[in-house]
């Protein structure tokens, strides 16, 4: 396991690649604009392009996971000083509805957007494949269910290695995981895990309580423990994220957690890519409200021209 930054990591990589690896990229179902181009399009199409250079054949398999079991919105005590003390606001992207048809899925209307933005590596590098995965389709891989039972039963201990390997404050109790109640859809309330797979939900919305077999619930999965059932499930040899993830502390808590999991796959390497900004001078995001668009053409022109850059603006996005 071993980090890879901007450019000079695409070099450096494209040295010890065969080409026909698995690679990891994630995505929240709501939106895409440069920030999500970047490392879902731009840097996977330059680490291409530079086995090519090198008279590789690019065969890597891209794997895009559509985060639908994410919180709709954050919610918690403070959510900026304890990112890690956080709870959906209400329900996640699987039962948010399409604000302006009410009756198709926010899911569905954004991953065919993603999906045409993604398959743009096929375009370019007929040899790869790009697959979209909705984390909800894992649920009942047993890979999956048992990643999620560890968490709702084992909270504290996941608390523990992201307290120990972020510089961000946390209050003594946390939750990663929950089930969704089945007569609400809120994503709040208190889960206990009986016998090995029977699912005990109080519902702090609606007041049900809720009995059942661990596939008759949906999940509130938290994105740092649901990387691990995704990593081993499609045998992950790369992830391609932001350089924010990596000063959150991701790439020492991600190692940490799939030792405490008992993971079988090893920890993937991952290749860092610059944080785009948008208005302000704040990281690009849609519920940020700066979240700002350009063609591929002009985004990869910024990336060459700026190969190791941490940060990069988009012109006129101010």
């Amino acid at each position: 396991m071993k980090p890879y930054f901007f450019r000079d990591g695409i070099v450096e990589l494209s040295q010890v690649l065969r080409g026909t690896e698995n690679i990891y990229m994630g995505i929240r179902p709501y939106g895409f604009h440069t920030g999500n181009m970047c490392t879902l399009v731009a840097y996977p199409i330059l680490l291409c392009s530079e086995l090519k250079r090198i008279n590789k054949i690019p065969k890597f398999t891209f794997h895009v996971f559509i985060n639908d079991w994410e919180q709709d919105k954050l919610d918690g005590l403070d959510v900026e000083k304890y990112p890690y003390n956080i709870l959906p606001k209400f329900t996640t992207w699987q039962y948010v509805k399409d604000p302006i048809d009410k009756k198709r899925s926010i899911v569905d209307v954004w991953e065919k957007v993603i999906s045409a933005h993604t398959k743009l590596i096929e375009f370019y590098f007929p040899d790869t494949k790009v697959k979209i995965i909705r984390n909800s389709s894992m649920k009942m891989n047993p890979i999956m269910k048992k990643c999620l039972i560890k968490t709702i039963r084992n909270p504290a201990k996941v608390l523990q290695i992201i307290k120990k390997g972020s510089n961000k404050p946390t209050l003594k109790d946390a939750i990663f995981a929950s089930a969704v109640c089945p007569k609400c859809n809120a994503a709040r309330g208190v889960t206990r895990v009986k016998l090995e797979d029977h699912i005990v939900h109080n519902c702090i919305n609606c007041k049900t309580k809720s009995r059942g077999e661990y596939g008759n619930f949906d999940y509130w999965f938290y994105h740092k423990p649901l990387s691990l059932p995704r990593i081993e499930i499609y045998k992950i040899d790369l992830t391609i994220t932001n350089i924010n993830k990596y000063k959150e502390g991701n790439f020492t808590i991600r190692k940490e957690l799939m030792k405490q999991y008992g993971m079988k796959m090893p920890p993937p390497n991952t290749l860092y890519a610059p944080v785009i900004l948008g208005a302000n001078k704040k990281t690009m995001g849609k519920s940020k409200g700066n979240a700002f668009n350009i063609g591929l053409d002009q985004l990869l022109q910024l990336l060459n021209e700026n190969p190791n850059s941490e940060e990069i603006i988009i012109p006129n996005s101010l």
